[in-house]
């Protein structure tokens, strides 16, 4: 099948991105996604679409353009991609220079998901320049802090009546991601009694109480999880990320704290998940009837994606990519993205776009041009079939 997209174009969309910084402010070096979201809004202001900008905090907007429809006031299609990236320490190459190298771009975002927003801008631009009108709105959304809060997917759920379904851009090699894990993340506290460390049977050592958490984690919870994995997304999990405790080497600590990562499979809530770690620590002993637990509110807290293969946003995804590049898989993926807090309204979301995951994030990120382009080309054929 013929393209419709130039790979030129795709191209030199993409590189204007990543050659904006748009580091997420709570990373290191990070700025805010105001440049890149002016970008996007001139893109659709020289399109001659309806722009709306939504300031999710200062100088972190979102911004929403709109392709008419057919059917003006139906619910439309949702394009969502989000502006902000990762940090760029101890990255090998220069982060902003979008070099070009064995149809390659190389750059911070390059991937993740910048590659997925200039394609879908791509999709657009050829929309309105060949005089393309979708059955139902299409309405392409640009959003903010991603990579730490969502805050910016948050936001559009305010207005979810627009949307009656949702492509979700993240690097997943052009097929259909449709499960993925959620997250809760919180601290665990152990509480004991402070004593001079020549004396220690005064004292309750919290260190010694939070071993007995971490033991019962390994040997009762780990098992727990591994016993039911889910068929797309694999087994939950629980790790252990950081640990900190004690005050002097002379004494007794009376408080020891870790943060967990709880990864929820599609079936678990999340909010119910953190309960039940609650009730089963709180039942734990710990060795000494003097020493106490506290499983702190999660301070991350995600849901899972569980979208049907037989939803009509799969299948007219899935139908245009294979057109396009043959076999297309429908797949689970252990990592999250902004696709679960739109299904979790009601908005049926399938996760798609441009690149591999195994190039996110890394010290040398990059994208294969031609998968930027072809990604262009079948979300024009979804704009143009949806809602039919």
């Amino acid at each position: 099948m013929k393209n419709r997209i130039d790979a030129t174009r795709t191209t030199n969309i993409l590189r204007e991105l990543v050659q904006i910084p748009s580091v997420n402010p709570s990373f290191e070096g990070g700025v805010p996604e105001l440049e890149v979201a002016d970008y996007v809004e001139r893109f659709f202001h020289r399109l001659g679409l309806t722009v709306e900008r939504r300031e999710v905090k200062t100088d972190r907007p979102n911004i929403i353009g709109m392709l008419p429809g057919e059917r003006s006031h139906s619910p439309g299609l949702l394009l969502e991609a989000h502006m902000d990236t990762v940090q760029t320490i101890n990255m090998t190459i220069d982060p902003f220079a979008a070099v070009i190298e064995d149809g390659k771009l190389y750059g911070r975002g390059a991937c993740d998901t910048k590659a997925s927003l200039a394609a879908m801008l791509a999709a657009i631009e050829w929309c309105v320049e060949n005089d393309k009108v979708p059955h139902i709105p299409v309405y392409i959304a640009a959003t903010v802090d991603e990579e730490v809060h969502y805050q910016g997917v948050l936001d559009l759920l305010q207005i979810k009546e627009r949307f009656s379904g949702a492509i979700v851009g993240e690097p997943t090699g052009l097929h259909a991601v449709i499960a993925h894990k959620g997250v809760v993340r919180c601290e665990i506290e152990t509480v004991g009694i402070a004593a001079h460390s020549s004396r220690p049977s005064e004292g309750v050592s919290a260190i010694d109480a939070m071993v007995q958490v971490i033991t019962h984690i390994r040997e009762v919870v780990t098992p727990r999880l591994l016993a039911q994995p889910h068929p797309l997304v694999g087994a939950a999990s629980l790790s252990v990320t950081e640990i900190a405790g004690g005050i002097a080497p002379n004494t007794i600590p009376d408080r020891c704290r870790i943060k967990i990562d709880r990864r929820t499979i599609p079936g678990e809530d999340s909010e119910q998940v953190w309960r039940e770690l609650c009730d089963e620590l709180n039942k734990l002993e710990l060795g000494d009837d003097r020493a106490s637990v506290i499983v702190h509110p999660p301070f991350v807290l995600d849901y899972t994606l569980d979208t049907s293969a037989d939803s009509d946003i799969v299948q007219q995804l899935t139908k245009a990519a294979c057109k396009r590049i043959g076999e297309v898989h429908t797949l689970g993926v252990p990592y999250g993205t902004d696709a679960s807090k739109l299904a979790m309204v009601g908005i049926p979301s399938v996760v798609f776009g441009p690149g591999s995951i195994d190039q996110a994030h890394t010290e040398d990120e990059w994208v294969d041009l031609e998968q930027v382009a072809l990604a262009a080309d079948i979300l024009i054929d979804v704009i143009l079939s949806y809602g039919a």
